[in-house]
């Protein structure tokens, strides 16, 4: 049975609100989850070994979408190398399975969507509806960084496998930023927490146990543009070190 381990010394517990869950950030597709293009104040901090925690929003915030050990941290440029299918054996990821985060259409939640790190260039099309250069700015020169994983969870909407913090875990919520440095005093707890979980549910490996509540087609046009903007609005704020309960609002 796949579980997750303790926390090393310096590892840290994120926790943050996924405004908009739509298959793309994270992406937990093709064996692999990678967060590209969205919370960039995490992920130009985030070193591997860190606990990335992702939770859905009022009125549900209690409920994980997704769980990742980051295993890999990689600037963007060698993500967009990677996802051509270079460096294989540098990476430790497979080259055919990062290949298919580059989006084939606009109905593909692929997150490798920017041609060129150094300079702007239009996004490709894909169903995260990043492009632009201020998305430009957010997921490449703001957040640096993309995070890689195998060993991930992925519950999606929460339909299959409907995983709720208990009362000891409620200061994890965050509200429009992220939490990492407070929640150091959880971490051995939450991992408690979650295996007992994954036992609960009889989830044995990793990957994606769930689908996104903004998936292609599972929503309409202005609903999956409130949800966009309550991403972007969120992306603005940082580490917060109290549990603010304003959060972003279920769209």
């Amino acid at each position: 049975m796949k579980l997750l381990d303790k926390f090393e010394l310096d590892a840290r517990l994120f926790t943050y609100k996924v405004a908009h869950d739509g298959g793309s950030a994270p992406n937990p597709y093709h064996n692999i989850c990678t967060l590209a293009i969205c919370k960039p104040a995490i992920r130009r901090v985030a070193v591997r070994g860190d606990v990335i925690a992702g939770l859905a929003c009022k009125p549900d915030d209690t409920r994980l979408v997704y769980c990742m050990v980051v295993e890999r941290v990689l600037p963007w440029s060698d993500y967009i190398r990677a996802c051509a299918g270079k460096g294989e054996g540098l990476y430790g990821m497979h080259a055919r399975d990062l290949r298919k985060k580059v989006p084939a259409s606009a109905l593909d939640p692929g997150d490798c969507i920017w041609p060129d790190a150094g300079k702007y260039v239009e996004a490709l099309a894909s169903w995260s509806k990043h492009g632009g250069s201020e998305d430009f700015d957010r997921d490449v020169r703001n957040g640096e960084n993309v995070l890689l994983s195998t060993k991930f969870w992925y519950f999606g909407q929460g339909v299959e496998h409907a995983i709720h913090l208990e009362n000891e875990l409620l200061d994890l919520i965050p509200g429009r930023g992220h939490r990492s440095n407070a929640n150091k005093k959880f971490r051995e707890a939450f991992v408690d927490f979650f295996n007992s979980q994954l036992r609960s549910h009889k989830i044995s490996g990793y990957g994606r146990f769930g689908t996104p509540a903004q998936g292609p087609g599972a929503v309409d046009e202005a609903q999956r543009s409130r949800c966009r903007a309550q991403e972007v609005e969120s992306d603005s704020y940082g580490e917060e070190d109290g549990a603010d309960q304003a959060g972003c609002r279920h769209c």
